[in-house]
């Protein structure tokens, strides 16, 4: 007889982050369950930690993943529709990743790593959004990468033509973002999933604090040594 696996209601997966978006969570955009506005993308490049090596290593590609609540801090990756009883919001028609995870049996989670996982171009193109959409998400991409990011991280030390490179970058994400809001109309709360994070806080994962000053410029200070490798 096979072991029936029963969920202790606890959270505790809930608050270690939200799910990422596989192909088959498809319908649950269409008929919106999820929205755009839940979503929170990690770009190509962007560094993270790989728990089976307990190391940060850059994405091989993006992922899609339910946001955390709205204002919540940098350091709270807990899904959105997690509920304060512990209850899953949307648990009826939850992504797939959520259906297939139990703490105290992770295989199946696991099994899924890497395999059919959506994009932005992906739910743009299920969404029939506008095709400018996806070209604003590409122009961002082209200047914004993390892989010349780290390229730029890497030199701060050595070459001040690096970190005002690095401002230039830093300033542009945040001018591109308030500009789709202005004259694009694009909602703020969909920000995160067009174009990932904003740069002024996930630069300090090269060791590198963004600074606003008084008059809006940006200041970088470099707070940890950062090892980088592309």
């Amino acid at each position: 007889m096979s072991e029936i696996h029963h969920c202790r209601q606890c959270g505790t997966c809930c608050r270690k982050g939200g799910p990422a978006l596989h192909v088959e969570d498809g319908a649950l955009l269409s008929e919106g369950v999820i929205q755009l506005q839940d979503l929170v993308t990690f770009r190509a490049g962007e560094l993270v930690r790989d728990s089976s090596t307990n190391s940060v290593v850059p994405l091989p590609a993006e992922i899609v993943k339910i946001a955390a609540p709205a204002g919540s801090r940098p350091d709270d990756w807990t899904c959105r529709f997690l509920m304060e009883d512990n209850r899953c919001f949307i648990h009826e028609k939850s992504p797939a990743e959520c259906k297939a995870l139990f703490c105290d049996d992770p295989k199946a989670l696991l099994g899924m790593h890497g395999k059919e996982r959506l994009d932005r171009k992906a739910i743009l193109e299920l969404l029939r959004a506008p095709q400018w959409l996806m070209d604003a998400v590409e122009a961002h991409e082209a200047r914004c990468s993390y892989g010349s990011l780290i390229d730029l991280a890497s030199q701060l030390e050595e070459k001040e033509e690096a970190r005002k490179a690095l401002v230039e970058v830093v300033e542009y994400d945040r001018a591109f973002r308030d500009l789709m809001v202005e004259k694009g109309n694009v909602a703020r709360e969909m920000l995160d999933f067009l174009f990932g994070r904003p740069l002024m806080y996930t630069v300090i994962m090269f060791g590198i604090d963004a600074r606003t000053n008084a008059d809006g410029s940006i200041t970088l200070v470099q707070t940890t040594k950062a090892t980088l490798k592309r």
